[in-house]
Parts: structure tokens; C-alpha cells; sequence
């Protein structure tokens, strides 16, 4: 459990960094672009400690030859979404509530349970809270993790995509581009090839 514990509040630190970065980059689609201040609307409530441009990654977040894989869920233009709506998404989803205020998705092995890949606000601090509205949600698993990439990746996209259909939003990739069929290809090729060099090495 200590170990979790520690993979958490690592992952909670990498989630802020990520939510700076990649919030403050405009979706690459053909829709009508969010104004600047948009992204970082936050409820007076919920703001902490300003996450220094020190912190904030430049390339790929590695740790240990590992990497940080994310998709975003977002509002459609000029929308919202609220608490009530994220809460059940995430409900018939199969995702948890913990007590940092992120949703969860984990692998029950017996009376353990290993966590695969989390979802955060996609506004910073990246906490969800019972008076938030935010446009967006971030998904975000680590890799090598509790199972191989692929199946994780496998995991994680088909609940991002039932989240998209429940609360009428559209998806994005780390680059804030949306998936294509290609795309999709690519992340699970990309999933594969991750497993393969850890195997080898």
C-alpha cells in the first residue's frame, strides 16, 4: 500500500504539471478555438499553490524510461460540464472517487487492487469538487505500469470514449488533436512497440 501510495502523489505531481502544459495549448481541430483565459477559469474555491513554469514538462514526462500517456475529454463550445454530470459519467464508466478528489480506474487481483490510470480536471489545480464547472477532463495512465501498455491503453480509451458519449463531448489526443481511425491505430501500435523495447530489455 505504501508503494501505491507513493505511484499516487507522483502521478498527482506529474497530473498538475500536465494539466499546465498541455491546458494551456488550443485543440488542433476544426472547431471554433477556446479564448485563452477560458483554460484557466477556475472557481476561487479550488485554487491552490500556482504551478511554477519551472515544473512544467518540455518534452515527454519520462521517469525510469516510462512515459505519461494522456487524452482529453472536452466540452463542446461554450459548454460545461458540471460535478453532477462527471460524477455519474464516471459511475457507468466504472471509475472510483478517491479521497484527492480524482476518479480512478483500478485491476482488483484478490483483496488488492492496483491502480491503471486516473482522471483529473482538466483545469488547473486538477481537482474535481462538488461546485466545479470545467470544459474538460484529463485521462492519464503511466506506462510500464500494473499491467503491459497496450492492455492498459486498451483499458483507458473504451472508458474515455463511453465518458465522450455520455456526456456529449469530443476527444482529443495529448496534442489536442481529435482521434481518427488512424490515430487510433497509431496508440495501439505505439502501446505495442513500448511492450516490445521493455521486453527486450
Amino acid at each position: 500500500m505504501l508503494e501505491l501510495r507513493l505511484l499516487i502523489a507522483f502521478i498527482g505531481l506529474i497530473v498538475l504539471a500536465l494539466i499546465y502544459y498541455f491546458g494551456s495549448k488550443k485543440p488542433n481541430i476544426t472547431r471554433s478555438e477556446y479564448d485563452e483565459d477560458e483554460l484557466f477559469q477556475i472557481d476561487p474555491v479550488l485554487e491552490t499553490e500556482p504551478v511554477k513554469q519551472s515544473s512544467v514538462p518540455k518534452g515527454p514526462v519520462t521517469q525510469n524510461h516510462g512515459k505519461i500517456v494522456t487524452l482529453f475529454l472536452h466540452a463542446k463550445d461554450g459548454l460545461q460540464f458540471d460535478w453532477h454530470q462527471i460524477k455519474d459519467a464516471a459511475a457507468k464508466a466504472g471509475l472510483e472517487y478517491g479521497e484527492d478528489h480524482l476518479f480512478y480506474r483500478y485491476r482488483r487481483i484478490g483483496s488488492e487492487q492496483e491502480m491503471l490510470f486516473l482522471v483529473a480536471n482538466m483545469l488547473k489545480p486538477g481537482v474535481f469538487d462538488v461546485d466545479l464547472r470545467t470544459t474538460g477532463l484529463a485521462f492519464i495512465m503511466q506506462v510500464p505500469g500494473t499491467m503491459n501498455a497496450l492492455d492498459m491503453w486498451d483499458t483507458m480509451f473504451p472508458v474515455a470514449t463511453r465518458m465522450t458519449e455520455i456526456l456529449d463531448g469530443y476527444l482529443t489526443d495529448d496534442n489536442h488533436s481529435a482521434f481518427s481511425r488512424q490515430r487510433i491505430a497509431s496508440m495501439r501500435e505505439e502501446m505495442r512497440q513500448f511492450d516490445h523495447d521493455h521486453e527486450c530489455e
